[in-house]
């Protein structure tokens, strides 16, 4: 808006105020360009992100169904504390 406010002066120079919006613009193009790269960088790892955690959740899984958790009558007490120590890291 300075630009063209300067620009509606009397005896104002039309090619400076287009030079300047030139560079204006220009300058506001390379930031959109940084920033869309890094929304593509963060789009990325929110994938990754999703991949491992859900690869996370089925190993969790397939190690509660072979512990059967629900029968915990029948687990020793080695398995319990593996449990045990298990949960306390995905805490």
């Amino acid at each position: 808006m300075v630009l063209l406010h300067e620009v509606d002066k009397p005896g104002s120079d039309i090619d400076e105020y287009v030079e300047s919006l030139d560079t204006v613009l220009t300058h506001k193009m390379e930031l959109i360009t940084m920033l869309k790269a890094k929304l593509k960088t963060f789009r990325e790892h929110l994938k990754e992100e999703e991949m491992l955690s859900k690869k996370f959740y089925e190993q969790r899984n397939e190690v509660m169904d072979i512990f059967d958790v629900h029968g915990g009558d029948n687990l020793k007490n080695d398995d319990l504390q593996l449990l045990d120590d298990l949960h306390q890291v995905m805490s």
